[in-house]
């Protein structure tokens, strides 16, 4: 056993785990997935990710309560090989991109912002570009940039969010706020935990894709209601369940309401005379 020290992602708690040098040695995609569990470090339970160097490449906020519906969407793809999946090195893309990076560029994504990330690896920005390509086909437009740093000037990137490998270095309107990551991290953490290359990102588009298609939903029904007509979250969930054949809790159904106003653009009734919608979440 090696002993490693993490820090917490949320509270930036420091302690020590141990890890089997064996498991990590053995970990196929070259990082090593430990559950840190609450009362170890601190109150918080998260994700660490050990590389075989036994250094700590990522440590990622995780909620053991959140369950992502298992529907798949109407379109999604066959796991099996494709010219896209054989131009994107899914090994090369989770040993090098911090999971917490990607769920932070997802959910600008989801919000319809323009994104720049100045990636530290030049030889890398073709790939990660084809990877947040592939992951929102079929589903949410994305405006990301991939540069390197040499070529990023500030004025010129205004009203973009703006992310290095690492961090978070601009984001005026505070869209990237780690306590509401809950669907993003559940979704990165499954892309990331998955051993298989291709069904992992296959995963994750599928994943996008369902969130798309439920919250696209969701905009047609609030864009359809009549003049003070009612609307409940009840109502809202069993129409989902009718009309996409999936079941989903209200934490999720708050996340797909802040994708309606945000990417869609369709305000949600929110008065007194509509039953408190969000109140109930």
């Amino acid at each position: 056993m090696k002993k490693i020290e993490v820090r917490c992602p949320s509270c930036a708690g420091r302690g020590f785990i141990e890890v089997s040098e064996n498991e990590v040695e053995k970990a196929k995609r070259g990082v090593f997935a430990i559950n840190v569990s609450e009362g170890i470090i601190c109150d918080h339970s998260f994700v660490a990710y050990i590389d075989k160097n036994f250094t700590v490449r990522d440590t990622f906020m995780t909620d053991f309560q959140l369950e992502l519906p298992e529907k798949i969407p109407k379109k999604s793809i066959e796991p099996k090989d494709s010219a896209q999946h054989d131009s994107i090195n899914v090994s090369l893309i989770k040993f090098n991109l911090l999971a917490s990076l990607i769920a932070y560029i997802i959910r600008a994504i989801l919000h319809k912002r323009k994104i720049v990330l100045i990636f530290d690896q030049p030889f890398m920005l073709d790939d990660v570009r084809r990877f947040f390509d592939y992951i929102t086909r079929k589903s949410f437009k994305n405006e990301l940039i991939v540069i390197s740093e040499d070529q990023y000037n500030s004025e010129s990137y205004n009203d973009y969010i703006v992310f290095n490998s690492k961090d978070v270095i601009k984001d005026e309107d505070g869209i990237i706020n780690i306590k509401k990551l809950g669907v993003e991290r559940a979704l990165v953490q499954k892309f990331i935990e998955e051993y298989e290359p291709i069904p992992s990102l296959i995963s994750l588009q599928n994943g996008l894709q369902k969130v798309y298609e439920l919250s696209e939903t969701i905009a047609d029904i609030v864009k359809g209601l009549k003049k003070k007509e009612e609307i409940y979250s009840k109502k809202i969930i069993k129409d989902l369940s009718k009309i996409h054949n999936v079941k989903i809790k209200l934490t999720y159904l708050a996340f797909l309401i802040e994708i309606v106003e945000n990417y869609f653009q369709v305000e949600v009734p929110k008065s007194s005379k509509v039953s408190n919608f969000l109140g109930t979440l």
